[in-house]
């Protein structure tokens, strides 16, 4: 992705499913499992390589 970060759902080349969010003022992603159900990962902060490689999921999972 370029620009700026926005909350939602995306797909990363290394990481598969993650959740982008805004948490305390500060980006954090979250990697999930493939449905989107349970997360795999502590949530971690969100660095511009990270958004470089993340493209919009193909579906809404919801909110977490």
């Amino acid at each position: 992705m370029d620009g700026t970060y926005s909350e939602g759902w995306f797909t990363h080349a290394n990481h598969g499913l993650i959740r982008v969010f805004n948490k305390g003022g500060e980006w954090v992603y979250q990697c999930y499992s493939q449905n989107g159900q349970k997360a795999v990962s502590k949530e971690r902060p969100l660095d511009s390589w990270t958004w470089a490689l993340s493209e919009a999921a193909p579906n809404d999972y919801g909110p977490g």
